[in-house]
């Protein structure tokens, strides 16, 4: 399902019909870049917007448009109801900003790009530099993606009647989406409606959080209390169409029972040109499937099954990825790990988050490929390092890279079904700069942007560079998990990552007894010690047999992580150790069934949920104990 821009519009008037000001909706053209005229330019539209017009309502700024941000404005007196929310993106998912207005009764939300987080506060502006210019304009799906990811409607037709509220927990498609209209606008046009809000300033509501780059005192309106008012209109049309994925496989020479299947998957779909979200991903995944190609061409298979994914439908909310994975269960039911990438080249800054388990063979891949490659054949440094940071999956938190640790997922791209309700243990990396590049879902995201500012700074065409080099990474690590005679996971790091996770929870002091959580944690840190211990032998003594066991054990305690109920409220969200916060869409939470609770001021339902964590951890630590002895050393 979908919807797509029809005409929108937007002015600041004062005394009912005195125009102030008239949003242009449109980015410039820049001579610079040769694909900037283009129709697609004055196509400013959210995903999954309703229509609606709004005639002089006031206005009032909600900084970035988070719990606490609407927090701050009450504590300050400001009413929300009734009026037409202002709001830098930022910080949380957008669409989360629109579902947090519109439960405090916003009638409209305008979501600007301010230029202290990608704009002149970086650095110089496009085409000078790499970062938005004024015209500059996000677009993006507004969709609640932290209840439930995929398509809100499940309209194709192998979803049976019930399938929303066996998978979502909601009877309604239109509890997934806003029903208040919403549009993205270019810092230019926000410049003259935050001029005209008038009220308590920004600082004094909220510090200097509340404060962008913008060269004006910002202040939080009502915009009434200086006669100025918002008028704004949105049409949009929503239809229902069918999206192509493209799937490719490459049958491993296992037998199905024993296989199981690497999955390599990045999305085609972009807002305008997409040159670096996802044509970066996309380069790199065509440049994987040539060179696995040329293997298969001289009759080598892999020991497991590889799939080949070109996900359609992601920006609007991940709905091919998930479609697919949700609609052919058996395909994946024994899948090993899902390695995601999606704009992989924006910057040169190497960042990694994954399950904790994949950390081992992500550092090993990085250092062979780092100490084998020699500096006159294909080889491009980055920044900060051969390894990257490495961030945790569950928390997105940089980690210290001399430990095993690394960053956790949370939702925003491919990888969501896979890992947060199917537990495959999952992988997405990326170059990218120190904050999201400044032309991101806009029309500068093109060819000429990439070409002189995507790659290493100064160095003109290096992004060309870092995405082959991208492609070595991926192409060796996938080769790597599906050749190995035994899998290169190391469960181990998992459980040091689970210490944190708990320590994490202690420190906000809530009074929540983890002692059965942190006694299980324990028993999980010895059965993957033993794993381990038996898997990682190198005296090539294992029959098939125990590679089998191994397998089994390292390839599907991801699994064991899976509540059956869901996360409290948002029942597809079945992954005990992380999933998006409630209220962050993008970033990660670690426990974030507890987390959700202790954030919502329910310790009771929090206590339930560290009983629930106890439950999936014992599970994961009784799996990977199963007659771990007894299979291990009869054969050796």
């Amino acid at each position: 399902s979908s919807s797509s821009s029809s005409s929108s519009s937007s002015s600041l008037r004062r005394n009912g019909d005195t125009v102030l000001f008239e949003a242009s909706l449109s980015e410039d053209i820049l001579d610079f870049d040769d694909t900037s005229d283009t129709l697609w330019r004055n196509h400013t539209f959210h995903g999954f917007s309703p229509s609606g017009t709004i005639r002089g309502a006031p206005a009032i700024y909600a900084n970035y448009g988070r719990p606490q941000d609407f927090d701050a404005l009450e504590r300050a007196g400001v009413t929300v109801e009734g009026t037409v929310v202002i709001m830098r993106y930022g910080e949380c998912f957008r669409g989360l900003k629109v579902m947090n207005a519109q439960e405090r009764g916003a009638l409209g939300v305008l979501l600007y790009s301010d230029p202290a987080d990608d704009g002149f506060g970086q650095g110089s502006i496009y085409p000078k530099g790499p970062w938005r210019p004024a015209s500059g304009i996000q677009r993006g799906s507004v969709q609640f993606i932290s209840k439930c990811a995929g398509d809100p409607v499940r309209a194709d037709h192998r979803y049976n009647a019930t399938a929303l509220q066996d998978l979502c927990g909601v009877k309604d498609y239109r509890d997934l989406i806003p029903s208040i209209p919403s549009i993205p606008i270019g810092y230019g046009d926000a410049l003259p409606i935050l001029r005209n809000l008038g009220g308590k300033t920004a600082r004094e509501v909220g510090g200097d959080d509340f404060i962008g780059a913008l060269k004006l005192e910002y202040t939080v309106g009502p915009s009434s209390s200086v006669d100025a008012f918002v008028h704004l209109e949105v049409h949009n049309e929503a239809q229902i169409k069918s999206i192509p994925n493209v799937v490719g496989h490459i049958p491993g020479s296992l037998p199905p029972e024993q296989d199981m299947p690497i999955l390599l998957g990045n999305h085609r779909d972009a807002w305008v040109f997409g040159a670096a979200d996802p044509n970066s991903g996309t380069a790199s995944l065509l440049e994987v499937a040539r060179g696995l190609g040329k293997l298969v061409q001289t009759g080598w298979k892999p020991r497991r099954s590889i799939y080949l994914l070109s996900w359609s439908g992601e920006e609007y909310g991940l709905l091919g990825s998930t479609g697919w994975a949700e609609l052919n269960p058996e395909l994946i039911q024994r899948a090993a790990a899902y390695l995601n990438v999606d704009t992989v080249v924006s910057g040169d800054l190497l960042s990694v988050s994954a399950t904790p388990s994949l950390v081992t063979a992500w550092k090993q891949v990085l250092a062979d490929l780092h100490t084998t490659t020699e500096p006159h054949h294909h080889y491009v440094p980055f920044q900060n390092g051969p390894l990257g940071d490495i961030r945790d999956t569950n928390t997105g938190r940089l980690l210290n890279p001399e430990t095993n640790n690394v960053n956790i997922l949370g939702s925003g791209s491919d990888y969501t079904v896979f890992l947060d309700h199917f537990g495959i243990s999952s992988l997405d990396f990326s170059f990218g700069k120190s904050t999201t590049y400044g032309q991101y879902h806009s029309i500068y995201d093109s060819f000429a942007w990439m070409d002189a500012y995507g790659g290493i700074e100064g160095k003109a065409g290096s992004a060309f560079d870092l995405m082959a080099f991208a492609a070595k990474i991926w192409g060796v690590l996938a080769l790597r998990l599906a050749d190995s005679a035994v899998l290169p996971f190391d469960h181990s790091v998992q459980g040091n990552a689970l210490s944190d996770y708990v320590t994490a929870i202690e420190n906000q002091h809530t009074g929540l007894d983890l002692t059965i959580l942190k006694d299980v944690i324990q028993q999980f840190q010895d059965a993957a010690a033993a794993l381990q211990a038996a898997c990682d032998s190198k005296d090539n003594r294992h029959t098939l047999l125990d590679e089998q066991a191994c397998n089994e054990k390292l390839g599907l305690t991801e699994r064991q992580f899976l509540s059956e109920e869901g996360l409290p409220d948002r029942p597809w969200f079945k992954h005990i150790l992380q999933a998006p916060g409630m209220y962050l869409g993008y970033a990660a939470e670690a426990f974030p069934g507890i987390q959700q609770s202790i954030d919502a001021d329910d310790l009771d339902l929090a206590q339930k949920q560290v009983v629930v964590a106890t439950e999936r951890v014992q599970a994961a630590a009784s799996f990977m104990q199963t007659n771990t002895d007894e299979e291990m050393s009869s054969h050796l």
